[in-house]
């Protein structure tokens, strides 16, 4: 038998569900809905980055309104947007001296009674900025007030004491959310435009990142010339602690020392291994990659074998050893398919 708090979570999970599909409804048999949407959302692209414009959008509101607008905003400039978030009371005073005819306001308030937000109308209309209401309410005063509004669904707050705005702010989010996506689909926004927005984020690193970058090279590479004794080998594997060494004549690449070739040796030659040189026992035929490739794309050449290799020998165009990649430094760069 359900406790009554989980029987309670499971009401206000099907009341959300409904609440965010109103949306749904309202896209597929409300005109005046739709083109609000379009609206606004059209609104939205010419504050792109990329607009010569220079036009910008400000979203304004109080209260948990305000969290949400203040996500909105983080959201669109992520994709390219001149958004700013603007608190009304510090607009009143002073913060809303940069906004001219041809931006736009996005105020937020689910009753559209919010004084806050009233006060800023009639000089928002003075400057004959676009004004944008987001409300459930198309009796408010803010929805009176605007030529322009865009309806939250008008559900109840599914708060045990019936006030605090739960429903109210996950559907104003999610019209949010709605409006961030459709200003990427109308700008067909590339990923590699994203990318440079997050450039030390998953997808930035995906995109710019270079194996390079991840790989052990300079004075930090264990290199042994292809004569050295085995006891040498052993030296420079230990002083370096890389998991491997690479073996080199001059600066050409010849071949792969790991662990797995130590103990190989060993055991195939007893107390004899001392007599070997490095090319003696050497992996002569190792999979390598040249510089300059994108880092995701090293390592799925590491992932391409069962099981992925966990190294790689970073071999130029002229044969020369210039680094070597460990799976360990892609996992701490966050590096994955």
């Amino acid at each position: 038998m359900l406790e009554p708090m989980i029987k309670s979570a499971i009401e206000r999970t099907e009341h959300f569900s409904q609440a965010i599909n109103w949306y749904k409804t309202a896209f597929q048999e409300n005109p005046e809905f739709n083109q609000t949407f379009q609206t606004l959302a059209n609104e939205l692209v010419t504050c792109s980055r990329l607009n010569t414009s220079l036009k910008q959008v400000f979203f304004v509101a109080v209260g948990k309104s305000a969290q949400v607008a203040q996500l909105a905003v983080s959201m669109l400039v992520s994709v390219g947007i001149v958004a700013r978030f603007v608190h009304p009371t510090e607009a009143f005073h002073g913060d809303f001296g940069v906004v001219g005819k041809q931006d736009t306001v996005v105020l937020i308030s689910n009753n559209g009674k919010s004084s806050e937000l009233l006060q800023l109308i009639p000089g928002l209309q003075e400057r004959e900025v676009k004004i944008f209401v987001l409300t459930s309410k198309a009796d408010s005063p803010l929805a009176k007030a605007a030529k322009h509004v865009l309806f939250i669904p008008p559900f109840e707050e599914k708060c045990p004491l019936s006030q605090a705005p739960i429903t109210s702010s996950i559907t104003s989010l999610a019209l949010c959310q709605l409006l961030v996506a459709a200003t990427v689909e109308l700008r067909n926004f590339p990923i590699e435009e994203y990318a440079k927005n997050h450039p030390g984020g998953a997808i930035g690193k995906r995109i710019f990142l270079k194996a390079d970058s991840l790989m052990i090279q300079g004075e930090d590479l264990p290199l042994v010339n292809k004569n050295e004794s085995f006891k040498t080998v052993i030296s420079i594997f230990t002083k370096f602690s890389k998991a491997a060494v690479l073996v080199v004549e001059g600066k050409k690449f010849l071949g792969l020392i790991s662990e797995k070739d130590l103990r190989t040796a060993m055991e195939k030659h007893g107390a004899q291994v001392f007599d070997l040189k490095a090319n003696e026992f050497m992996n002569k035929n190792p999979t390598v990659i040249l510089p300059g490739l994108l880092a995701v794309d090293a390592y799925k050449k590491m992932c391409s074998k069962n099981p992925p290799f966990n190294l790689l020998p970073v071999v130029d165009a002229e044969g020369n050893a210039v680094g070597m990649l460990r799976m360990l430094d892609f996992i701490t760069a966050g590096i994955h398919l």
